[in-house]
């Protein structure tokens, strides 16, 4: 049940990103999206959302979601999904941690939190960016 609640949680957060329309700003020139893979972009991505970095979160970002949010959008739409959203996040670390590997396929990479559940990047331009935690 715990799991359910935590993944609609951060389903809302997810759908508060997809569904705002901000205009697109390009990410912050001070943070390097373009190094990195999958994985370690995702670290950094959970990283800065927890520590509250989030203009290093939000040029983590693809375009898609970048187009639809800003950093205090993103603030606000993780503050909104409260502890479950923290608690996704902290199950997504603990993956990366633990050694948990993603799937690359070409310009995607995915990596399975749980039944139905996955965090996704996408290569853009270079660079790996997340696309969905859902």
């Amino acid at each position: 049940m715990a799991v359910i609640r935590d993944w609609l949680a951060l389903a809302v957060l997810s759908i508060g990103l997809a569904c705002s329309t901000t205009p697109s700003r390009p990410p912050p020139p001070a943070v390097d999206v373009a190094s990195g893979d999958p994985a370690s972009v995702l670290g950094r991505f959970t990283a800065a959302l927890q520590e509250g970095r989030w203009e290093e979160a939000y040029a983590l970002l693809s375009a898609r979601w970048r187009a639809r949010s800003t950093p205090t959008r993103l603030a606000g739409d993780l503050a909104a999904s409260g502890a479950a959203g923290r608690e996704a996040m902290e199950r997504v670390r603990a993956l990366l941690a633990s050694g948990a590997r993603l799937a690359v396929s070409g310009p995607a990479a995915s990596l399975r939190v749980a039944e139905g559940r996955s965090a996704r990047l996408s290569l853009e331009d270079g660079a790996w960016r997340v696309d969905a935690l859902e």
